[in-house]
């Protein structure tokens, strides 16, 4: 039996060896492609896009101006504040966020999780929110929930000059106000820099170094004084609420220099919630067109001085109180029979009045009008200033131009009528009114009335206080007063005029050396319409504390407000009482505090008070402190005269 020769087996390892080599090859020449085409071909791609993850555009802004008053006191300001926004798609439970974030922002949580749109990479949920608010957020740590820095604007001291200051949006752009008017010149500017950061977003250099502080806006400061912008302020809310008028406003100018030192309307308005306060922020004061009533007649009898028309002892029949013109009966609200034109002044008749302007004639009363600054915008930079509304005097009936002589019929602004009369205390030169001492002096004084017209006038304004005028509550012991009340009939939308009223009272202080012009207006007072009642005791109210803080009145009875120093501000410091603790059931206790903090709280609450006494300070009040908030919105304060 043969045996079968067998074959060696074959070695299958060389062939293992081969195999593993060419992959091992391929895989060489893979990596080494793959690195040619990320390091050649996608090289200066991934390089730019590695530079956008760590070379980031960095925007530096500065902060807007401040708003200060002529003596430092800051009146609006720029903090940083904090705001919420959501990265939806980082949300873990958008319901948990909604209902987390409405709980701490005081907002409905459905409404909050219907902003927050999944599609979307960014939501703002709310800016610009407290910081109680801002640490809750932060202590809760919901994933796609952050907080942002932004600068938001401040009023420190709340109401005061509101309206005039105005508000700005929630991009910090100006909306009303000064902040309106000199937004550009407040707002900051920016600048855009390249930072390098690191991996968890860390600064570490930049290609320039930008300073936030070099971006700020610039300051601007105001002629207001903040002390007598509060005396102004609780004077015209003591004769609103007594008086029971619907507005009212008032000016303080400090007459050598035409500064003006307070600027007020009322209701107040604190720019810190204009959400809660809207239309209170209307400026009265630049845009509100009225008829001037009697104040005017000093204005018109100037004119008919300068034109020789008449002089101060010049009589006119009065008609016993009664008058026709054109079909057009005038009347006086006493039966007068003949008055000199300084009586006519000083018992403020409309008859005599008309007789001089008639006298006069139209073009020469609308010539003296346009150079008083009466038929123009005054000039301020505030938005909307009203130019008044004096037809030119081609247009004047004989009865239009009789109504024109004693305040009718014609249409101005308090801001107008202050000029005006800074005219008649600055010896017949008209002088421009100043609002911010940033500017210049302004020029352009003009010479409208001889110094001999001027203060033949100002005798005749003396003697409606002094004497037996119509502006006798504005005496003050020891100081010389000129002054003029007004009332007048405002026109009725049917035609005509109805039975409401505008009462002033216009007054400079003191009247043999004028430094102080203050004037105060109330819209529709009830119970009473007469000025020389209802507004010059507030009026004179003022006076003394401008004297007494100036040292021109030595230490009166009746001072409300005593000098506290011999610094160069016009009204001493009035006492800050301690901060009224405000329940939401219980009426406060305002025992002690001003009027104007009590009456700030009780707006706020929608109650309009009544006010007994004289005074700034609160006494006692009906309900009192601790008794429910009243249903029907009927609050009575009594005030003390000196606040020690």
């Amino acid at each position: 039996m043969s045996r079968t020769a067998q074959k060696p087996p074959k070695d299958r390892s060389r062939g293992k060896i081969v195999f593993v080599g060419v992959l091992f090859a391929l895989a060489i020449m893979g990596l080494w492609a793959r690195a040619y085409y990320v390091q050649v071909i996608k090289g200066p791609e991934y390089a730019k896009m590695a530079n956008r993850q760590y070379w980031v555009a960095e925007t530096v802004s500065g902060k807007r101006g401040q708003i200060l008053d002529r003596n430092g006191l800051l009146l609006a300001k720029t903090i940083t504040t904090q705001s919420v926004y959501v990265r939806p798609h980082e949300m873990v439970d958008r319901w948990a966020v909604a209902s987390q974030l409405g709980k701490i922002l005081g907002r409905n949580p459905q409404a909050v999780a219907a902003s927050l749109d999944p599609k979307k990479r960014f939501v703002w949920v709310d800016r610009k929110i407290s910081d109680a608010q801002a640490q809750a957020i932060r202590e809760e740590n919901m994933p796609g929930v952050y907080l942002d820095a932004e600068n938001s604007r401040q009023y420190p001291q709340g109401h005061m000059a509101g309206q005039l200051l105005g508000f700005v949006n929630v991009d910090g752009q100006g909306i009303e106000g000064l902040e309106k008017s000199f937004n550009d010149y407040l707002a900051p500017s920016s600048a855009k820099y390249i930072v390098q950061k690191d991996a968890a977003g860390n600064r570490l250099s930049s290609s320039e170094k930008g300073d936030a502080e070099s971006f700020d806006g610039q300051d601007l400061r105001l002629t207001i004084d903040a002390q007598v912008q509060l005396a102004l302020e609780e004077a015209l809310a003591r004769s609103v609420l007594k008086s029971r008028s619907k507005t009212g406003m008032g000016l303080v100018v400090d007459i050598p220099s035409g500064d003006i030192l307070a600027w007020g309307n009322y209701p107040l308005f604190n720019p810190n919630v204009v959400k809660k306060t809207a239309g209170e922020w209307k400026n009265r004061l630049a845009v509100d067109i009225f008829e001037p009533g009697s104040t005017l007649k000093p204005i018109m009898v100037a004119a008919a001085l300068q034109e020789n028309i008449c002089t101060p002892t010049t009589k006119y029949f009065c008609e016993n109180g009664k008058w026709k013109v054109g079909g057009k009966r005038i009347k006086d609200t006493h039966d007068y029979d003949k008055l000199t034109v300084s009586e006519i002044i000083r018992y403020s008749s409309n008859i005599g009045s008309a007789k001089i302007g008639l006298a006069l004639g139209a073009p020469a009363l609308h010539r003296y009008f346009e150079q008083v600054g009466l038929v123009r915008p005054v000039g301020l930079p505030l938005p909307g200033e009203s130019a008044g509304l004096v037809r030119p005097p081609g247009q004047w009936t004989q009865i239009d131009l009789a109504n024109a002589a004693f305040g009718q019929g014609v249409g101005v602004t308090m801001l107008q009528m202050a000029e005006a009369y800074l005219c008649l205390a600055n010896d017949g030169v008209r002088r421009p009114l100043r609002l911010t001492c940033t500017s210049e002096p302004p020029t352009g004084e003009q010479r409208v009335f001889s110094t001999e017209v001027s203060r033949s006038v100002m005798a005749m304004l003396e003697e409606v206080v002094q004497m037996d005028g119509t502006g006798t509550r504005a005496r003050i012991d020891g100081v010389r007063v000129a002054g003029k009340t007004g009332t007048a009939q405002k026109a009725s939308p049917t035609g005509g005029y109805g039975g409401d009223y505008i009462a002033s009272f216009f007054a400079i202080f003191p009247a043999d050396n004028p430094r102080y012009l203050v004037v105060m207006m109330v819209d529709e007072p009830q119970g009473g319409h007469y000025g020389g009642v209802i507004v010059a005791p507030e009026v004179r109210a003022i006076g003394v504390q401008l004297l007494t803080a100036s040292g021109m009145l030595s230490e009166p009875k009746e001072a409300i407000v005593r000098s506290q120093s011999s610094a160069p501000k016009y009204v001493a410091a009035v006492q800050k009482y301690e901060t009224i603790a405000v329940s939401t059931e219980n009426m406060p206790n305002f025992s002690g505090v001003t009027v104007r903090q009590a009456v700030e709280v009780l707006v706020g609450q929608g109650i309009v008070p009544k006010i007994s006494g004289h005074g700034v300070v609160i006494e006692k009040q009906k309900p009192l402190p601790g008794e429910k908030w009243p249903a029907d919105k009927r609050c009575q304060l009594w005030l003390r005269q000196d606040p020690s």
